[in-house]
């Protein structure tokens, strides 16, 4: 009596594996060679569709992966436009509120300049009367003289009259760099010390504080280059006034200030480092930092505004860079690139972040 063949199955991937595998009612009383080829067909075929499964499902899922990745950049690049179109709405009205505060402040700051040019020749004049009356010895005026202390008004008047004209020089310098800041205009370059500008940037800041510091200062006795000294300068009291206030909490306040020279394939420059022992920038705010309006200082130290207007400064209208990194040792450092020599181009009033 011939052995009954067992039938092939079909197998169909609408299917569970477990169901797609037939099996025989019964197994022959002697299974010979063949009955196990056959088996072994079976389990080929059973692991040939695992297989295919398998390359199937991970290719689905890598096309599944591969356009979550993608939604999920196209979602980010979607908030990173709303984000630059809000800021650029407020840059735009910022330049308008800019412009107008600006001509409004030329007015007083015009006061302020003709009244301390005014003193300047009042004191030479009241210089010379005291010296005058100190010739004649009079012990009445010599009592008088000691009693309301005139040495040392005269001994500051100098200095109050220089500070006075430096400080509204410095406004109106403000002042017209918000205007071009503003509207577009063109600027000369110009040869400078910028070793005598950073020693004068830092007397200027630190006058204005009340914090008593140290100070390194690690600069040549003259270094000429040629570009924008007003842009430099407010770029350099931007930096500098920043790390008087990022060290303000600190127990003993210190502030470096070097300049290095760098050999640059195509061109000389010149890296300005600024960097304090104050508590730092997070990490997380490292990337942020020359955003506008973004700012880690309590209301009414700043509005976020300084290191944006530094680094649009640096980059767009001197040629150069401006970057920050928090070294191991604590603190910030601040680093201004600047070409020794600068082509000119057209200043455009800050350009659009």
């Amino acid at each position: 009596m011939g052995r009954s063949k067992p039938r092939k199955p079909s197998y169909s991937h609408n299917q569970a594996l477990t169901h797609q595998v037939v099996l025989p009612d019964a197994l022959p009383e002697e299974v010979g060679e063949s009955a196990w080829i056959e088996v072994i067909q079976h389990m080929d075929n059973i692991y040939a569709d695992l297989v295919e499964h398998q390359v199937a499902l991970e290719d689905r899922n890598e096309a599944l992966e591969a356009a979550y990745r993608e939604l999920h950049r196209t979602h980010e690049e979607l908030k990173q436009t709303q984000r630059q179109l809000i800021q650029a709405e407020k840059m735009a009205s910022l330049g308008r509120l800019v412009a107008g505060v600006a001509h409004e402040l030329n007015n007083p700051i015009s006061f302020i300049q003709g009244n301390a040019f005014a003193l300047e020749r009042h004191n030479t004049r009241l210089q010379s009367f005291f010296a005058e009356l100190e010739k004649l010895n009079h012990p009445v005026v010599n009592q008088l003289r000691e009693q309301n202390r005139l040495n040392t008004v005269l001994q500051d008047l100098n200095p109050l009259v220089e500070g006075t004209k430096e400080g509204a020089e410095r406004v109106t310098e403000i002042v017209q760099n918000l205007l071009r800041f503003t509207t577009p205009q063109t600027r000369a370059v110009a040869p400078f010390d910028l070793a005598a500008l950073i020693r004068h940037s830092m007397q200027w800041v630190c006058r204005s504080n009340q914090i008593e510091m140290q100070q390194h200062l690690e600069l040549p006795d003259s270094l000429e280059i040629t570009g924008y000294e007003g842009l430099v300068h407010q770029i350099l009291v931007n930096l500098i006034q920043n790390a008087i206030d990022a060290v303000e909490p600190v127990k003993e306040p210190t502030l470096w200030v070097s300049v290095q020279q760098i050999e640059h394939p195509t061109a000389q420059q010149v890296a300005i480092l600024v960097r304090d022992n104050g508590p730092g920038i997070p990490r997380k705010h490292q990337a942020a930092i020359f955003d506008p309006f973004f700012t880690t200082k309590p209301p009414g130290k700043g509005i976020g505004l300084g290191l944006y207007i530094s680094y649009l400064l640096a980059t767009e209208q001197c040629g150069g860079n401006l970057t920050v990194e928090c070294p191991p040792r604590g603190g910030a450092e601040f680093t201004l690139i600047l070409p020794t020599a600068i082509r000119p181009n057209r200043v455009d009033g800050g350009g659009n972040p």
